[in-house]
């Protein structure tokens, strides 16, 4: 499946430049959703939420191991909270809200 999913976000442009090109130099193909609006309009950066570090769905796992290699993330890092949980638990009960919960 070629669902992207976000695996980190960024407020540094910078930053998410330099770890693409990481990414791409081990075969993982990546996008950095918002790079572009965060570039032209830094003052709305936060409001979208930064710049979305994307990931096939199937490189997740490897992308996740070259995080923690290079010390963008910790090994908890990537654990649901437990709010996390109880949200997903009760969005899943209804199917519409699971719908509208998965597309985040």
């Amino acid at each position: 499946m070629n669902k992207l999913v976000t695996v980190m976000t960024f407020n540094d442009p910078v930053e998410v430049s330099i770890l693409r090109g990481r990414l791409e130099a081990e075969g993982i193909r990546n996008f950095a959703r918002d790079e572009m609006t965060s570039q032209i309009l830094p003052l709305v950066s936060d409001a979208i939420g930064g710049i979305k570090l994307q990931v096939r769905e199937r490189d997740v796992k490897r992308t996740v191991r070259l995080l923690r290699l290079e010390g963008y993330a910790g090994r908890g890092d990537f654990s649901p909270s437990p709010l996390e949980l109880k949200l997903y638990r009760f969005f899943s009960r209804v199917p519409l809200l699971k719908r509208i919960y998965r597309q985040k």
